[in-house]
């Protein structure tokens, strides 16, 4: 596969490189940012992978944040355009073992690339280019992968997802969002995990969640959920809609999807794997209740023509007033279009209410 690194921060990332290199140490792309650019997109995350340790890398650049120093993760603010651009610089490691199937219990650091490359994920995400060279370098046949839409774990698959269960999730993810096939070793690991394996959290799983739904394909990441015993676990009862169901999810708008989705199934139940602001839950529940139409689905009785001062104008008190607010609401949402004062007085007669 060619390789073309046509990122805005190429020169920003070409300076960087050279206060490293000036001091003895190799910086490398790496991560989404890099298969991204393979594919022709442009990231606006950044990652980069170094032989400095995270002490180093904090003396080197004059603004930083020790977001994941105890991993070996320190994230430079680089100025660009009257702007500080976060890039993630990770010293070189392998990881340790995985006792909450989530983070390494620790972590050592490494002095070549190769090495390093070769705990992540996914091959098409375990590419590193040399920016001051403008070269790729391929360890573990990413590039190859890229080019026949392949996703496929790094090293064995069992292995991997066992480490870090919010990889079965990811692998869902990017088969949306890459619109891949899955390497059959990979998805059969995948599937032998997917109904007792030790879930991640509530909120990451949420994030990959939405994740698939805001892809253009995001019926292929639900697909994959479902055909591998994931969504059972989060979303009972999704698994049981057919395919062609789950396929419909493309024909709506991102905003919509989950909402679609949940429909059929015992909503309250399935907010219980999410971590959703109640906003949200409502926003969700009340597009069900109204068969996704956004302009009922955000009415209130605050959105009324009639104000409740207007109400009591026409003769009603106490819980008449709330009564006749209900009434025009039901009313109203029938019809959004009788939302006027002519109109919701006219119906207001109407009403078998004492005033």
């Amino acid at each position: 596969m060619k390789f073309e690194f046509n990122h805005s921060y190429k020169q920003v990332l070409n300076e960087l490189a050279q206060v490293f290199q000036k001091n003895n140490f190799e910086l490398f792309l790496v991560g989404g940012t890099l298969r991204d650019a393979l594919l022709g997109v442009e990231s606006k995350d950044i990652d980069l992978a170094t032989n400095a340790t995270p002490n180093v890398i904090e003396r080197l650049i004059e603004h930083t944040k020790a977001t994941g120093k105890q991993f070996g993760t320190i994230t430079a603010l680089i100025p660009y355009k009257n702007q500080d651009i976060p890039m993630q610089i990770t010293t070189y490691r392998h990881d340790g073992y995985y006792s909450d199937k989530r983070h390494p219990d620790d972590v050592v650091f490494e002095h070549s690339i190769d090495v390093d490359v070769k705990r992540r994920d996914f091959t098409v995400n375990a590419l590193a280019y040399d920016i001051l060279n403008d070269k790729l370098l391929d360890f573990v046949g990413g590039s190859s992968d890229l080019a026949n839409k392949i996703l496929r774990v790094v090293g064995n698959p069992m292995q991997r997802f066992q480490e870090d269960s919010l990889r079965l999730f990811r692998c869902c993810r990017f088969l949306a969002q890459l619109e891949f096939s899955c390497e059959q070793n990979t998805w059969d690991a995948l599937c032998s995990l997917a109904s007792h394996i030790p879930l991640p959290s509530k909120e990451r799983i949420t994030s990959e969640v939405l994740g698939i739904l805001k892809a253009k394909k995001a019926s292929r990441g639900i697909l994959a959920l479902c055909h591998s015993g994931l969504a059972q676990r989060i979303f009972p009862g999704l698994s049981d809609q057919s395919d062609t169901a789950i396929l419909r999810c493309d024909d709506y708008d991102v905003d919509l999807r989950l909402a679609y989705l949940l429909k059929d199934l015992d909503v309250t139940q399935c907010f219980e794997s999410l971590c959703l602001s109640n906003h949200d839950k409502h926003w969700i529940k009340a597009l069900i209740k109204h068969d996704f139409d956004r302009e009922k689905a955000l009415f209130k009785k605050t959105d009324l023509a009639l104000s409740g001062q207007e109400i009591m104008d026409l003769g009603f008190q106490g819980k008449y007033i709330g009564m006749v607010q209900q009434c025009c609401y039901d009313y109203v949402l029938n019809d959004l279009s009788n939302n006027t004062k002519e109109i919701l007085k006219a119906f207001i007669k109407t009403l078998k209410l004492t005033a």
